[in-house]
């Protein structure tokens, strides 16, 4: 069916324009033949050469997949919305899931976090231990996510940083499909800076559900503190963007303290809604006087992680959290469920900018 699907469209070419030209479009486009690479990738099809691959992905995604309908039947009884422009979700790792969830009808993503990009990707290269890994990499991803509703940069490293696996696209192209996405063409994707480049790379996605099609992208960012200043590539690219939505759950506190403050505020400048849990912004961004701030679920605190950046003491939050009078999520969401060992500290925060 779903090469019945790609069939039905022809591989086109996609230029986005910015700001300025810091953004390259080299294209790599997929034919047919990458179809069925796809769909061994997913686990839709028996195969010979990992014949528990279809079981274990089965079975990681049908529970992953029914959770998500239990998040979206959540979000639609609080009449949650979701605007249908662009969504960035910084920290991401390799979690197409989540965004999707909050956000399944916009128009364009763009993901960013450590992970190479492992792009351009040839399957028939591959040596047949090399292919076993890959599918037992992405079987072992599948059931990491299944089991807390979010990645460590720790089983991230471990799997992606292997030579057959190489880095992201192969395990973005096995999750979109299991979200029922169809993958029409890739391409590859660079910021180019004066110094540094970042890169990454393109699905345009069918969604045969909304008949539409949708950009997703993913680039390999490490902030080191310095980045979006004008000139440095990373603050035309975000800043080109316009408008945005933001994205983004278990991101380690990255955005506390003042490290990383001058591309907070970069990305901050264009947010006209956000959606998190309390790892990303502090409440701090968003007075009441400006923003819309709904919480769902509870927060009693933050959670210091090894290694991670020290959580900002947010007397605000604890503030929104006796006044909402929530009762616990019925999910896991965000490092809540580590401290807690359940459900009943983990949150979502939404927060719309008013208008003017």
């Amino acid at each position: 069916m779903t090469k019945n699907i790609l069939n039905l469209f022809k591989i086109s070419i996609i230029i986005l324009f910015f700001r300025c030209s810091s953004l390259s479009n080299e294209i790599v486009s997929v034919s047919n033949k990458e179809t069925p690479v796809y769909e061994l990738l997913a686990g839709f099809e028996e195969n010979a050469l990992e014949p528990k691959h279809k079981l274990e992905m089965d079975h990681s995604w049908n529970f992953m997949l029914e959770r998500k309908n239990q998040i979206d039947v959540f979000l639609k009884e609080k009449n949650y919305t979701s605007p249908h422009g662009t969504v960035v979700y910084p920290f991401s790792g390799i979690d197409a899931l989540n965004l999707f969830t909050f956000f399944p009808n916009a128009k364009r993503y763009i993901l960013f976090g450590l992970e190479d990009p492992g792009f351009p990707f040839d399957w028939t290269t591959k040596k047949e231990a090399d292919q076993k890994i890959i599918l037992k990499g992405i079987e072992s991803l599948s059931s990491h996510l299944a089991g807390r509703n979010y990645f460590t940069y720790r089983k991230m490293k471990e799997e992606t940083k292997k030579p057959a696996l190489s880095g992201a696209y192969p395990v973005f192209a096995a999750f979109l499909r299991r979200l029922g996405k169809t993958i029409l063409n890739a391409k590859e994707e660079t910021i180019q800076g004066p110094t540094e480049t970042y890169r990454g790379f393109t699905f345009e996605i069918y969604d045969p559900i909304l008949k539409q099609k949708q950009i997703f992208t993913y680039f390999k960012i490490f902030l080191t503190g310095k980045e979006g200043v004008p000139g440095d590539g990373i603050y035309e690219y975000f800043l080109g963007l316009g408008e945005i939505s933001v994205f983004t759950k278990s991101a380690e506190y990255l955005f506390h303290g003042e490290r990383r403050a001058t591309f907070r505020s970069l990305l901050l400048s264009n947010a006209r809604q956000i959606v998190q849990d309390d790892s990303g912004f502090p409440l701090r961004f968003f007075p009441e006087a400006e923003w819309d701030r709904t919480l769902f679920g509870r927060y009693e605190k933050s959670w210091k992680l090894s290694g991670a950046v020290d959580p900002e003491y947010q007397s605000d939050m604890i503030q929104l959290n006796e006044a909402s009078h929530n009762e616990p999520l019925p999910f896991p969401f965000g490092y809540g469920v580590l401290g807690s060992k359940g459900k009943n500290q983990s949150l979502i925060l939404v927060l719309k900018k008013k208008s003017k």
